[in-house]
């Protein structure tokens, strides 16, 4: 028999937001598409009332802490809550951007027949996610990281009449599965090495073997696997394709999925920062295989006519990045990351109708002629010196944390085609002033929002430094040419459109070097979608 724990009221306040979305996976389908305005009540109401629930929960954490509880017990199973403020900043992030989308798809779908099915799922799948977040052990959260898939496979099968749409959901579920199995395993392999799930336990022995040294040989293998599950949620390359392909759903689907979905693999490794920092393998992974991701997705994006489409890659990229920051160990800084990605791309996709509207009757000036080489120095040697004052704003030592130098050196990257793009041909005063107070308000608030998030997280993420290798700076200095790679193309695309090699890349780019075809074909091989 299951044994039952004391229930708090702090506890059961933060457990109630997901059981309230998650209650709705009892409305059969009939009854909620014919009530669809009652479900559309209830959808809005309760993740309405998740929001109010998750300010709540924050800020009592801002007065009394953290709380860590188990309600009920059986074995080393678990149904408990770790709620620390990694759990409440994204809580409260997936419950406003659940709300929102809610709202939206009470109008959105207005009309259609199965709105009450669609308006089911969203709050199951929003429900799962929220459950993720708060997960007291890595069992639960494997239940969860399931559910969380299953849910969105409802969603991505709205248009079962879609073969396209049908594809797109089949190679989710595949990638997802085997992302299931990563995970599993490393469930398993976990009990073995630490006999528990529950993740105070697993950070305390991961923090002991960090201050010892003496580290288990199956410690790298759960760490690769972990970041295995990470880089199959979060769409990495070669298994990305399924994302550009699910925006034959209905777009409040494409918002949600930057409600956590499709961030929960970068979850997954910051969450358990204290136990993969201990692997340089999983580590430099994840870096390697973010980065190539970031540039491979950034290339394709530009090529893209489709605006959703755009943003689907564009989401690759940013997801590649964020991995990339986990690999480096700058796990505050992913965090920031995935909070302003998705806003931002919540946004990008639940008004670009909108977009469309405002491109087709606005003026758009011709094509800008490439920049003269003096600009392009200029910019960079200006986005140089203020970059130059990140060891005095962040205190950041180039020993202590030698990811952080990467992450400086692609924000001068962004820094300098900021300028670039501002300055054009020409460098008049007016241009040069405008300049310097751009690169000075940018720099402020980029490293003015990492001092604060660095603090805010300072007790939910490892306190020591994660394990490098010997191949550190090799790996730093392959990563930077590969994004300076990118500048140089980005900044000289104009001057070089009309070489057979670039039109050749273009229309090779365009198709996504062919990764989605080959994709597909497999797909319709195992799984065929008439």
């Amino acid at each position: 028999m299951p044994n039952l724990g004391n229930w708090s009221s702090e506890a059961m306040l933060i457990l109630l937001g997901p059981l309230l979305l998650l209650a709705f996976s009892l409305a059969p389908r009939g009854w909620a598409n014919r009530q669809v305005e009652h479900m559309a009540r209830l959808s809005v109401s309760a993740t309405s009332a998740v929001l109010v629930i998750a300010l709540l929960c924050a800020l009592h954490l801002a007065f009394a802490g953290g709380t860590q509880h188990v309600f009920m017990a059986w074995g080393p199973l678990h149904v408990g809550i770790y709620y620390d403020v990694l759990s409440a900043v994204l809580f409260v992030l997936v419950a406003f951007l659940g709300t929102v989308v809610t709202r939206y798809a009470r109008r959105y779908l207005q009309g259609d027949p199965e709105q009450g099915h669609f308006l089911k799922w969203l709050c199951v799948t929003i429900g799962a996610v929220l459950t993720l977040l708060i997960s007291g052990n890595l069992a639960l959260f494997a239940a969860a990281w399931t559910a969380t898939s299953l849910g969105l496979h409802q969603l991505l099968t709205f248009y079962s009449h879609r073969p396209a749409a049908l594809i797109a959901a089949r190679k989710k579920f595949v990638i997802s599965r085997i992302g299931d199995v990563c995970l599993f395993a490393a469930l398993a392999l976990t009990y073995r090495v630490f006999g528990t799930w529950e993740f105070r336990e697993l950070f305390t022995s991961a923090e002991a073997m960090r201050a010892t040294g003496q580290i288990p040989p199956l410690v790298t293998p759960i760490c690769l696997l972990l970041a295995g599950a990470a880089m199959l949620k979060s769409a990495q390359f070669p298994f990305h394709s399924w994302l550009p392909d699910t925006m034959e759903t209905p777009t409040p689907v494409s918002a949600l999925m930057h409600a956590g979905i499709i961030n929960s693999g970068g979850f997954l490794i910051i969450r358990l920062s204290p136990l993969v920092s201990l692997s340089p393998l999983a580590l430099h992974a994840l870096a390697v295989v973010g980065a190539f991701t970031a540039v491979f997705a950034s290339l394709v994006m530009m090529t893209q006519a489709s605006i959703k489409r755009m943003l689907a890659f564009s989401t690759v990229a940013q997801m590649g990045f964020m991995l990339l920051q986990c690999g480096l160990g700058a796990y505050s800084v992913a965090v920031l990351h995935i909070v302003a990605h998705s806003l931002y791309k919540a946004h990008a996709f639940l008004s670009s109708g909108s977009v469309v509207a405002i491109s087709k009757s606005s003026w758009t000036p011709g094509e800008r002629p490439a920049a003269h080489l003096g600009v392009f120095v200029a910019s960079l040697l200006v986005a140089a010196l203020f970059t130059a004052a990140t060891p005095l704003l962040s205190g950041v030592s180039a020993m202590a944390e030698p990811g952080a130098l990467l992450l400086d050196a692609v924000f001068l990257m962004s820094l300098t085609y900021l300028l670039w793009s501002l300055w054009g041909r020409s460098l008049t005063p007016r241009l040069i002033a405008a300049g310097l107070l751009l690169a000075s308000a940018v720099s402020t608030g980029y490293f003015a929002l990492h001092l604060a998030c660095k603090a805010l997280l300072a007790s939910a993420l490892p306190h020591g430094a994660v394990y490098f290798s010997a191949g550190q700076p090799a790996l730093l200095v392959v990563l930077v040419l590969l994004f300076s790679a990118l500048l140089v193309l980005q900044s000289q695309l104009p001057q070089w459109t009309s070489r057979p090699w670039c039109r050749a890349l273009y229309v090779h780019a365009r198709n996504g070097f062919y990764i989605n075809t080959l994709a597909n074909r497999a797909m319709q091989a195992i799984w065929p979608a008439q």
